[in-house]
């Protein structure tokens, strides 16, 4: 136990390595070159998807589905349209009801107005 706390000691001291230039550089090479192999191998990936895909007809998949889109757009269009012009003449509707309806209880008012003069009369006789 006595070595184990040696140890980590001893690895928390030593935060380097020494080690000859040559060796660096075999590291280096080796670092970059699974780097780049890393790298080939997702640029060949991604191509090799865009060529299946490709293959596959999803090319016009793509193509029919964007058209299908701009259709249905289209018609979400026309329904959105049409739906404002029903509530424009809804509502012109609307204040046309509201402009008959004030002139018929003003016409209303009138005749009570009146038939509560025929009754003042007619109480005073």
């Amino acid at each position: 136990m006595t070595q184990q706390i040696q140890k980590s000691q001893l690895a928390k001291e030593i935060n380097y390595i020494n080690l000859s230039p040559n060796t660096e550089s075999k590291i280096v090479d080796q670092i970059l070159t699974n780097a780049s192999g890393v790298g080939l191998g997702m640029i060949l990936t991604i191509l090799g998807l865009l060529l299946l895909a490709r293959w596959m007809g999803i090319n016009n998949l793509i193509i029919k589905w964007v058209e299908k889109l701009e259709s249905d757009t289209e018609s979400f269009r026309t329904l959105a349209n049409s739906v404002q012009n029903m509530s424009s003449d809804t509502k012109a509707n609307h204040n046309t009801y509201v402009n008959e309806h004030s002139k018929i209880l003003e016409e209303v008012r009138d005749v009570k107005e009146i038939t509560n003069k025929i009754l003042y009369k007619v109480d005073k006789v």
